[in-house]
């Protein structure tokens, strides 16, 4: 039979090709999280955590391939890894000589559904199911979340602060509808955490306000818009590069 005709052959060849191709864009990442770390010894702490994120992130979010088998409840696991990837990075930055108390916070208390149903009202939106899953069953609200972004309460979530106006003029200077993030309004736009440096992680609300199972997240960086299908995809993708960032910094603490 002729190899180029023949489906189990041409995916292997696929697959070996997409194998080659992520290794390689995996060997970037650390090559530049290397040479970021080899000159940031004069830099402060803090400058280097954003600068890793910038290279980091946006190579997670082209070199992810779906997983085929993902377990059905994904949120202990994943509070788990947050918080002792947290704790790997506060100890880095100590024996680096930095204290970095504000890293230990936890999550707030959860949201219960009367806070949630409250906050939807206020607000016009339905929150999608994965959204309120989080909140009820982790935090309202977590100061420090991974590495230095703060996830808002539902109290901070509003239109009328300049969280939601300074994204909003923004996304109007860059030309940007509320089409190009996938909704017909910008009012659906809900800012739910940020940075230090005013990095805004967006999410959408459930389409005519009808119930939903996930929404998308974006992550708005002065120009540039990563995508992630949902806040499970994003915070998953936010594990990968807290995992990575540690061990760097990791290899680079005193002998």
């Amino acid at each position: 039979m002729n190899r180029s005709t023949n489906p189990s052959v041409r995916k292997a060849s696929s697959t070996r090709s997409t194998t080659k191709h992520t290794n390689l864009r995996t060997r970037a990442v650390l090559e530049s999280v290397t040479a970021i770390l080899g000159r940031g010894r004069r830099l402060s702490m803090r400058v280097l955590r954003w600068s890793l994120i910038a290279v980091v992130v946006a190579v997670c979010a082209c070199s992810r391939t779906p997983s085929t088998s993902e377990p059905d409840d994904w949120i202990p696991q994943a509070v788990s890894d947050l918080k002792t990837l947290q704790k790997a990075w506060y100890d880095a930055d100590l024996a680096n000589g930095m204290r970095s108390d504000w890293m230990l916070q936890g999550p707030q208390p959860p949201a219960t559904a009367h806070t949630i149903t409250a906050a939807e009202q206020r607000l016009g939106v339905r929150l999608d199911d994965q959204y309120r899953d989080w909140l009820t069953r982790v935090g309202n609200g977590w100061p420090a979340f991974s590495g230095g972004v703060t996830l808002y309460s539902l109290d901070e979530i509003s239109r009328d602060l300049p969280s939601h106006q300074n994204l909003v003029t923004f996304l109007r200077e860059e030309s940007k509808t509320p089409q190009d993030l996938g909704t017909d309004s910008y009012d659906n736009l809900l800012v739910i955490g940020t940075t230090a440096d005013g990095v805004d992680y967006v999410t959408l609300a459930c389409p005519n306000r009808q119930p939903c199972a996930s929404a998308p997240v974006w992550i708005v960086d002065r120009g540039d818009y990563t995508r992630f299908d949902s806040l499970k995809d994003c915070i998953e993708r936010k594990i990968a590069l807290m995992r990575t960032i540690v061990e760097q910094l990791q290899t680079q603490q005193p002998k």
